[in-house]
């Protein structure tokens, strides 16, 4: 008969090995994603940077909340000059819109257009087929449980970013 000590240090040995999988996952996840937006950035003539601008500029009107110039620096860690040398390539090829606040016109809100839009949906359509396909896999309470790993999964490595960037930025006198 089988102790419980043997029982939990069964179940710890799996938990273990589950998580080294969950890690595993995740970085082959990660490099997948590089990979895909690399060939779509390279596919449309754009700089890594660009692209992860564009994705910060559409998520953030996803989330009815759009960006300014401002914000955007602070999302993609540049300096001002350098995010305007960014939203001004994206603007003169098309992807991005600069559109000024109904209320306060001095705001200056960044917007993608629907040509990038078109482009960014006719390159990544294949890739939402099967990942939906994936996903009616799953009941929703196991989309719950994964949304939530990954939300944590998220946090941590960003809480990570700000630790090793606050370590390695010039103390302050």
């Amino acid at each position: 008969m089988v102790g419980v000590a043997q029982q939990q240090e069964g179940h710890d040995d799996e938990r273990a090995r589950l998580q080294r999988v969950l890690v595993d996952d995740v970085r082959t996840l990660t490099y997948r994603t590089q990979h895909l937006a690399h060939a779509f950035a390279e596919h449309q003539t754009m700089h890594p940077t660009d692209l992860e601008a564009m994705v910060h500029v559409m998520q953030a009107e996803t989330d009815g909340d759009p960006l300014t110039a401002g914000g955007l620096a602070g999302a993609l860690n540049l300096s001002s000059a350098a995010t305007t040398s960014v939203v001004d390539r994206l603007e003169r090829a098309g992807h991005v819109q600069r559109e000024r606040d109904a209320v306060d016109r001095r705001r200056v809100h960044l917007r993608i257009t629907r040509e990038a839009m078109g482009v960014a949906g006719a390159f990544f359509g294949p890739l939402g087929r099967r990942t939906d396909a994936v996903m009616a896999q799953f009941s929703e309470a196991e989309l719950a449980a994964v949304h939530r790993f990954l939300v944590g999964f998220s946090q941590a490595m960003e809480d990570a970013e700000r630790e090793h960037r606050s370590a390695s930025s010039p103390a302050q006198p």
